[in-house]
């Protein structure tokens, strides 16, 4: 004896799983994703390419973004409810919350790098086992001089912050002192306009040395310039926990690998190796 079966009607085609945000199924079923959503993941992928532990203007993340000033500001309130953004400490700027900043992979990736500078970074990387990081100088009226992180190769999630070196203050972070050291002094200038200035004696060690140093409780950096001549192209730097560099033979060791490295950016021949004592 056979049963009867009714069959199962039809979903209907707005149907989606119970519990899957509407963008979700949207995407799920390769429809576009409502166009304020849309706006709003181009808005927060723009803060990452920008800089995930930055803050930024609000000009700048809708020119990234390619969004009206005004569309972008109410996105960054609405992603502020959401506790992903937040504002920074200049008036009109913007940065992504600690939690938002998970979504950063772990190598920056952004659109500045080149295939030179990340062969560079990738080998420095494998020869310390160290977190490496790539910094270009820049000035900006209202921002003054600062350094902008062009690309970082991090083997320990937790060394990531560290190794970004986003001090507000140049003078307080290794790749900064190594920059200010070789700045002309016109450019080496805050935003208000005052002089970014080393102790000569800081100075002076780190244009004898070319390393200039940063140690925080359970990490150390190492910073070098990347010079074309006597201009100052870039900054290159290692960054580790602190007990890899109580040994002096090996603190000077990667200082010296730091060094070539900066040199086969610029193809010019490394510095003779400084005495260990020196780096400080």
């Amino acid at each position: 004896m056979s049963l009867d079966v009714p069959p199962r009607p039809s979903p209907p085609a707005y149907w989606s799983p119970p519990g899957v945000p509407p963008v979700l199924a949207a995407v799920s079923e390769g429809r576009q994703p409502p166009q304020s959503a849309g706006r709003g993941f181009r808005l927060l992928h723009a803060l990452l390419r920008l800089g995930a532990e930055e803050e930024h203007q609000l000009a700048d993340i809708a020119r990234a973004a390619g969004l009206q000033p005004s569309h972008a500001s109410k996105l960054l309130k609405a992603a502020g409810l959401e506790h992903l953004v937040e504002p920074g400490t200049r008036r009109g700027a913007y940065r992504l919350t600690r939690d938002a900043r998970a979504l950063a992979p772990v190598r920056t990736g952004t659109d500045l790098t080149t295939p030179p500078v990340q062969r560079i970074i990738e080998d420095l990387q494998q020869e310390t086992g160290l977190a490496v990081s790539w910094h270009e100088p820049h000035f900006r009226p209202g921002v003054g001089f600062h350094l902008t992180l062009i690309d970082l190769a991090c083997p320990l999630p937790q060394l990531r912050a560290a190794a970004a070196q986003h001090e507000g203050d140049a003078r307080t972070s290794a790749a900064g002192r190594a920059a200010l050291a070789y700045a002309p002094a016109e450019l080496a200038v805050s935003a208000d306009d005052r002089p970014l200035t080393l102790a000569p004696a800081v100075r002076d060690t780190i244009r004898s040395t070319r390393i200039a140093l940063r140690r925080c409780p359970g990490i150390c950096t190492l910073a070098t310039p990347v010079l074309r001549g006597q201009n100052l192209i870039a900054v290159l730097s290692l960054t580790g926990a602190e007990p890899l560099f109580h040994d002096p033979l090996r603190a000077q060791e990667f200082a010296v690998l730091l060094r070539r490295a900066a040199s086969r950016a610029t193809g010019s021949s490394g510095a003779a190796p400084a005495p260990a004592h020196r780096i400080a």
